[in-house]
């Protein structure tokens, strides 16, 4: 017998929602429930090496080159919620499946694009495919899972973002200098649907919890709340830092765009390195609220630091890995909680569409309200401020999440 067919759970086996606990991790489970998060993540780590190319073709300003950036998050900052309970319901495979069809049929209604407001809604078709895949993920890695490597495979999730983000930088500069950015849309569209077919026969070992129906209690509790607006002053600072990287480095030094583009990759890719060992450091026992807040001060520190006129460009891109690997554990620690704020297995997925919800929020508003404020006020220092503030939010929030938990643990 598999370690795929022993993790399986019958219908026969979940009661009120909650599954029988498989008597093995399915690990190959995990890994193609991850695959899926890094492939639909690379579109929106595609865009920003040829934010300038598109800027120039559809003459775009600053702000709105960032809103054209970030507009991949805007239906996920309104349909988060509707997505979890859909997913829910309908069962994270197929959920899984259907978003990346709908990222490759956004993806390739970009490619033929001749102005800015079909490229636009190109863009929100792309990002509702993100949100309905993402949504997914917790609920099905946690039924892959043995309790005690709940956490260890959730904190492997949320490294999905960095590496998706930076195998799409790397894939617009190699395919990019191959084609034109038309190309490349055209091939992720083809990577996505071939990656909808594959990876939903291998998440076939992953049990499904009993569908529910929708409760309100699952919103009004504070928990996922909490936790969503962490999430979204991390996707904040860090969107903003990655998606203007490469436009900063270009007007700070003498860099190439291969050199731009390497840096900004590496900025990203460190940031999975943080998820990573928040997952370990999880695994051992460190607080998750203490995760939460010490990774949103940390990222907000080193931020100011990247963005500081007089620092030397190798120590902007220095500050800006540093930003991005601590804040790294802040998604890890938000993910692993998700289990523990939802009442069963079945809810798992509306309380993960909370988050989804408002880290799309954070990741849209970011990059032009810090654009904005470049603008207005005149030099890329002036902008920095944003990643402060999102900061002291964070760890204000992370403060409350502690407080929730303890007054959990004291009910129970």
């Amino acid at each position: 017998m598999t370690v795929s067919q022993t993790s399986r759970i019958s219908p026969a086996q979940i009661q009120a929602g909650s599954g029988a606990i498989p008597a093995h991790t399915d690990w190959l489970a995990v890994a193609a429930v991850l695959a899926a998060g890094v492939i639909i993540s690379m579109q929106i780590g595609k865009l920003p090496p040829l934010l300038n190319a598109l800027r120039a073709e559809f003459g775009l300003d600053l702000v709105s080159g960032g809103l054209l950036a970030s507009s991949v998050s805007l239906l996920g900052g309104m349909v988060g919620i509707a997505a979890g309970f859909v997913s829910d319901r309908i069962g994270g495979r197929r959920s899984l499946a259907l978003g990346l069809a709908i990222g490759a049929v956004g993806s390739m209604a970009g490619a033929f694009s001749t102005s800015v407001v079909p490229l636009l809604a190109a863009r929100l078709l792309e990002g509702l495919g993100f949100v309905i895949t993402v949504v997914s993920g917790p609920s099905l890695i946690t039924m892959a899972s043995r309790p005690n490597h709940r956490h260890l495979a959730l904190g492997f999730w949320s490294s999905y973002m960095p590496l998706g983000v930076t195998f799409g930088m790397l894939g617009a500069l190699l395919v990019g200098s191959l084609f034109d950015w038309r190309g490349l849309w055209l091939v992720m569209a083809g990577l996505l649907l071939m990656a909808a077919i594959v990876l939903y026969r291998l998440t076939d070992g992953i049990a499904q919890p009993r569908a529910r129906h929708f409760s309100a209690a699952a919103l009004r509790r504070p928990g996922p709340w909490l936790l969503a607006g962490c999430f979204a002053c991390y996707t904040t600072q860090w969107f903003s830092i990655v998606t203007w990287m490469p436009t900063y480095l270009h007007q700070a030094g003498p860099l190439n765009d291969t050199a731009i583009a390497l840096g900004t990759g590496a900025v990203v890719l460190v940031n999975a390195v943080g998820t990573t060992a928040a997952a370990g450091l999880m695994h051992r026992g460190l607080p998750r609220w203490l995760l939460i807040a010490t990774a949103g001060m940390v990222m907000a520190v080193f931020g100011l630091l990247s963005f500081a006129p007089d620092m030397p460009v190798a120590g902007k891109i220095a500050c800006a890995m540093a930003a991005s690997g601590f804040g790294g554990m802040l998604p890890s620690a938000v993910l692993a909680s998700v289990p523990a704020e939802a009442r069963d297995p079945g809810e798992i997925a509306t309380v993960n569409g909370v988050v989804i919800q408002l880290l799309n929020i954070g990741s849209f508003a970011g990059p032009p309200a810090l654009a904005a404020l470049v603008t207005w006020f005149g030099g890329w220092e002036n902008g920095r401020w944003l990643l402060l503030a999102a900061g002291l939010l964070s760890m204000t929030l992370a403060l409350g999440l502690r407080a929730v938990e303890r007054r959990r643990r004291h009910a129970a």
